[in-house]
Formats: C-alpha cells, sequence, structure tokens
C-alpha cells in the first residue's frame, strides 16, 4: 500500500486549496487569520480525508396535528430534533483502492464514532449511510459522502418520588387527623368529671406501661450484641465481621464495648420512662384546652420506643404490638359511663394511630433483604394500617381516614420501590449435601457469599446443608 504517496497526494490537494483560499482573501480584501485557520483537517474515526462541503440540519421535532374543519394545525413542540450532518468529501492517490477499504471498514466498525469537520469541529456521530462513488474519468480520485446524526450517551429518563419523604409527611398529617378527631370526640364527656379523666389515665397507665415492658424484652436486649466487634457465630451474629451470621450485611467498624451498650439501652429505656410519665402528666391534666398536649405526648412515648429499639425491624416488631392495643375497662349504661367509655375508645384510637406512624417510619428504613422480605413487610403494614382505617371510617372521622389511607398508599409504594431492585427467594434442590461454600460459589458464583445463605437456610451446620432450601434467586 502507497500510503506516501496518498498522503501527499492529499496534502498537495489541501495546499492547493490553501493556495486559492489565499488568493481569493487577498482580492476580497479578507484576512486568512479570520476563517481559514480556523479549518481543520477532515477525518472520520482517525481516517482523514478531503472535505468538500457538508449539508447541516437543525431544528425542532414537531408533532403536527390536524383537525376536521379546522383550517390551522396546532404544531406540538418535542424537544430538539436530531442533528444531521451529510458530508461530502474524497480520497485521491495511488493507493486509493485500499484507503476506501479501510474507510470502508470504519464505517462499519460498531457503535459511535468521532467526526472531525472543519467547521463543526469533533463530534460524536452515528453513521447512518456511507456511499463510494467511483467514476471512469476520474482515475485514483474516489467521492465520499457520509451521512451523520448526532450521538449522545445512552441514558434514560427517570423520574422518582422521594418515598421516604413521603412516609414522613403522612406521619405527619395523620398526627394531625388523630389529635383533632381526639379532641373533637372527648370535647363533650370532658365536661361530666372526674371520672372521665380518671378513664383517660387509666387507659394511658395500660398503654405505656405495655411500652415500658417490651423495650426491657430478652430478643431486644440480646440483638444489642449485634453491634459489638468481633464474631459471636451465626446465632447471635456480628455488624463488624463476616460471619455465618443469621443478621447478613457488609462489614462495618464500631468502636463499641459491652458498657456503651448497657449505657446505650438504659438511656434508651429511661426516654421511654420519661415519656411515659408525660403522658401521664398530660392524662391527669387532661381538659378542653390540652387535648393537643396529650396527643403529642402519647406520639413522644410511640417515638421514644421507635428510638429504643436497635434496628428498625426490631421498630416494627414493638410497635407492632402497641398498634393494636385495645382497651377493654367495663363501663355502665349512665350517661357518665358512656362518657368513660368513650374516652376510653377515643384514648384507644389515639394511641394506636401514634404507633402505627412510628411504626411507618422505621419502615421507611428498614433495609429488606430481598424482593419477598420486601412485600412480606408491606402486606404486614398495610394490614396494620387496613384495620385503622376501618375503624376511623365506622367513626365518621373522615381526617384521620384521608390521612391513613395517604400513609397506607406512601408505605406499599415505599416497600415496592426499594423490593423491585431486590432478588426473590426461590426453592433450590441438590442431590447431595453440600457446604455452604460450595453452593455459595455454585449458586452465585461467589464463595463469599456463603454467611448471607447460611442466615437464609439456618442449617444445623454450615458445612452440612439440606438437600432443598429455599434462598435468594440471584
Amino acid at each position: 500500500m502507497n500510503i506516501g504517496g496518498g498522503a501527499g497526494a492529499v496534502l498537495g490537494s489541501m495546499s492547493g486549496i490553501s493556495n486559492l483560499a489565499q488568493s481569493l482573501s487577498a482580492r476580497l480584501g479578507g484576512s486568512i487569520g479570520s476563517y481559514f485557520e480556523q479549518l481543520r483537517p477532515a477525518s472520520f474515526r482517525g481516517m482523514q480525508f478531503v472535505s468538500l462541503g457538508a449539508d447541516g440540519t437543525f431544528g425542532r421535532r414537531n408533532a403536527l396535528h390536524e383537525y376536521p374543519k379546522r383550517d390551522t394545525p396546532w404544531s406540538e413542540d418535542m424537544g430538539r430534533a436530531a442533528r444531521r450532518f451529510q458530508v461530502t468529501g474524497y480520497i485521491v492517490g495511488d493507493d486509493v483502492i485500499q484507503k476506501r477499504d479501510v474507510m470502508i471498514k470504519l464505517c462499519e466498525t460498531e457503535d459511535t464514532g468521532e467526526l472531525v469537520h472543519p467547521t463543526y469541529g469533533r463530534r460524536t456521530v452515528s453513521l447512518m449511510e456511507f456511499r463510494v462513488i467511483e467514476r471512469w474519468d476520474k482515475a485514483r480520485y474516489f467521492e465520499l459522502q457520509f451521512d451523520f446524526v448526532e450521538s449522545g450517551e445512552r441514558v434514560f429518563p427517570t423520574a422518582a418520588n422521594a418515598t421516604t419523604n413521603l412516609i414522613a409527611s403522612a406521619v405527619n398529617a395523620l398526627g394531625l387527623s388523630a389529635a383533632a378527631d381526639f379532641a373533637s370526640r372527648v370535647l363533650n364527656t370532658l365536661s361530666y368529671g372526674a371520672a372521665v379523666v380518671g378513664m383517660a389515665v387509666n387507659t394511658a397507665l395500660s398503654w405505656y406501661t405495655n411500652a415500658k415492658n417490651i423495650v426491657g424484652d430478652a430478643r431486644n436486649l440480646v440483638r444489642l450484641v449485634f453491634n459489638l466487634p468481633g464474631a459471636f457465630g451465626r446465632f447471635a451474629g456480628s455488624a463488624t465481621v463476616p460471619t455465618f451470621s443469621k443478621y447478613p450485611g457488609g462489614p462495618r467498624a464500631s468502636s463499641l464495648t459491652v458498657d456503651d451498650l448497657i449505657e446505650q439501652a438504659t438511656q434508651a429505656r429511661t426516654a421511654v420512662s420519661t415519656a411515659a410519665s408525660t403522658l401521664a402528666t398530660a392524662a391527669a391534666a387532661l381538659g378542653t384546652n390540652s387535648t393537643a398536649a396529650f396527643a403529642t405526648a402519647a406520639q413522644g412515648v410511640a417515638s421514644a420506643v421507635f428510638a429504643a429499639a436497635p434496628a428498625p425491624a426490631d421498630a416494627i416488631r414493638l410497635l407492632t404490638s402497641l398498634a393494636t392495643f385495645q382497651p377493654a375497662t367495663p363501663t355502665t349504661s349512665s350517661v357518665i359511663g358512656v362518657g368513660m367509655a368513650t374516652m376510653q375508645s377515643a384514648c384507644g384510637d389515639l394511641f394506636r394511630r401514634a404507633a402505627i406512624g412510628s411504626a411507618a417510619l422505621a419502615a421507611s428504613q428498614y433495609q429488606p433483604t430481598s424482593a419477598d422480605d420486601a412485600a412480606a413487610m408491606r402486606d404486614a403494614l398495610a394490614a396494620l394500617i387496613d384495620s385503622e382505617i376501618e375503624v376511623a371510617g365506622n367513626q365518621g372521622e373522615d381526617g384521620t381516614y384521608g390521612a391513613l389511607r395517604s400513609l397506607r398508599a406512601a408505605v406499599v409504594q415505599d416497600l415496592n420501590k426499594r423490593g423491585a431492585g431486590l432478588a426473590s427467594v426461590k426453592t433450590f434442590s441438590m442431590k447431595a449435601g453440600l457446604p455452604a461454600l460450595v453452593l455459595a460459589h455454585r449458586l452465585y458464583r461467589d464463595a463469599g457469599r456463603a454467611d448471607e445463605l447460611v442466615a437464609q437456610v439456618d442449617p444445623i451446620h454450615p458445612a452440612f446443608m439440606p438437600l432443598s432450601f429455599r434462598a435468594l434467586s440471584s
């Protein structure tokens, strides 16, 4: 291939064009530096050619709508149109056939390429069509015609709601609506005196006593060990080192000690006790002007229980028990007895809704391990909220009814969104019992996921996995 001869011919042609440009510039009184020095040698994917001209197509993408019996159409702007460049050039020389074949190969190469145009500069383009024109009367000269279109990054438009913020907003709305409905139900009954207020005190006592008890349950205390540095086996788990843990997750640094954990647990229980005392004080002072303070104190107890849980999953478990609270103190059919029953029912509704709101906030921080886990958590919380929606609807509490429906929609949307990107759980059947390391490599091509596999299957020993088990599909 005589590349030197071809290159010399191309450079000679460009030199001739430059001389012609200088001559024209001198006759027209222009400056060569004002235009011709800005021109760049034309090339596509590094292969140079001489550019004879180009047609550029620009504009907007408009969808034209024409209607019967209407003379003027309506043009709908759909955004900027793709920029198109039709470039004409040539190659010349004794090796023109070889250069043509190289250009054809470059034009048939997959993906986008770089076009350098004398005036448009460097452009990332996709080649739509390439034509080579040969004429018998123009030996050693092939004309090239390119049809380019601009190429952008492969980015798809996305639009997503901040589902965590939606839950927080829905919880705030639920708190306000629950407080307003509580006030509207008990304002008249408060005029019956101390017996009705005493019922509020007793109902609050029953609810916050349950809250104080659950934050100190054995499971809640055992879960504190999870945050200690070190390995404690797969039954206790560890957040700081990879182990055969029942709480799978990446290792994280931790400098906590047993004393630190005891201090944290003590402070959490103290915070719940303080919130309970605040609720008791608000219940004893309940009057027509203090219903809002009573509702705020109830929400404070639920928030303290949430903060006392070692993890969001524990918070949901604890708050679910508070969200199913049903006071059942016997009352009479007298006027005061009916007022006491109304107060008891209204307090129970207020307490359950405070717990539901905190449970929804905990769900927004919960990290599901699989699509099935996210769906199970979604269904459990939806059922919890549905039961309270039915109560609010039967009692004609429109504000709380609407707030609960909005909260349910936000929780479902959040867990659906976060669960959509997770693998599902499927059943695997093996012909022989294999160690977890072997199965992790066989199923996931990653032996490092053996801990995760053991956590899901919970075998007698990681070296002897069962023949059939359920685990993540990928």
